[in-house]
């Protein structure tokens, strides 16, 4: 476990607030949602994607943790409502805790639940990439891939969680073995690499044709396509991105689209979401 504190400069707490500020300004029309840093659980294994971070038992026998991924809060919490009324967009600000690296960090994301359709997916990009800008963050690139193709690929592999780390780290000597998924992370560039992915394999039509979609989408922000671009949490479904900026040897943003989240607390919502990590913006 990280021994270290994290405490914030008079300058970077300045500067958490005015990205609070100016989040408020670009994500008015949204629904600012604040839930509890410290949840309660009924069993200490919860659910299938989800490890919390435990701190503490109830006298009831309860589990208590800190908040680990917001987006499963927001699941969590959003599912218990008997009123839900969809389509739903929501913004939300605050910290998440981990076991690795830095033990409390800082986000700022936004959710969009019950739409299936791209211009959601697209929408999320824009907004994250405007509200950068308003950070006065320029440099950036959104790299976009879709772990729809990675998921179908990787099902017939029983090491799986192994790939997913090497493809995640770039890592071509662990995947020489494996020829569909080295293809993949030699996959990148324009709209051609979609086009001439598609050519060769038929099968991830409908995965080519939401990148195409997306790009339409997205003319005035800076995009590479990369077929081999995942994200760790398992529940990410569909199209998924990732900001980097020249400055930062690791993203700034991140997110993409989730469908079957929602069903593992009995509801059945699409959804897509993302988040800028403010304590990343704090180093530009």
């Amino acid at each position: 476990m990280p021994v270290e504190e994290r405490f914030f400069s008079f300058d970077d707490s300045e500067r958490l607030k005015q990205s609070f500020l100016k989040a408020c300004q670009v994500f008015e029309d949204y629904n600012f949602l604040i839930l509890p840093t410290i949840e309660k659980h009924e069993h200490k294994i919860i659910i299938q994607h989800y490890k919390p971070f435990f701190v503490g038992t109830c006298q009831d026998g309860s589990f208590l943790s800190l908040r680990v991924d917001w987006t499963v809060s927001l699941a969590r919490f959003l599912s218990s409502l008997r009123h839900l009324e969809l389509p739903l967009k929501v913004f939300y600000w605050g910290n998440v805790f981990s076991l690795a690296g830095d033990l409390e960090r800082f986000q700022m994301g936004i959710e969009h639940l019950g739409v299936k359709e791209v211009y959601s997916d697209a929408e999320v990009i824009r907004k994250l990439c405007e509200y950068l800008r308003m950070c006065s963050v320029m440099d950036f690139v959104v790299n976009v891939g879709h772990m729809g193709i990675v998921n179908r690929m990787l099902e017939k592999y029983p090491d799986k969680h192994r790939i997913i780390k090497a493809m995640f780290e770039k890592n071509f000597s662990e995947l020489q073995s494996y020829t569909e998924l080295t293809e993949l992370l030699y996959m990148q560039g324009g709209k051609e690499v979609i086009q001439e992915f598609a050519s060769k394999h038929g099968e991830f039509s409908r995965e080519c044709e939401e990148l195409l979609e997306i790009s339409e989408y997205l003319e005035n922000i800076p995009v590479i396509f990369d077929l081999s671009e995942i994200r760790l949490q398992p529940y990410y479904t569909g199209i998924v991105f990732e900001v980097f900026h020249p400055r930062l040897g690791y993203p700034l943003a991140g997110g993409g689209r989730y469908d079957k989240l929602y069903s593992l607390f009995g509801r059945d919502i699409p959804a897509v979401g993302g988040a800028v990590y403010l304590d990343r913006l704090l180093e530009l």
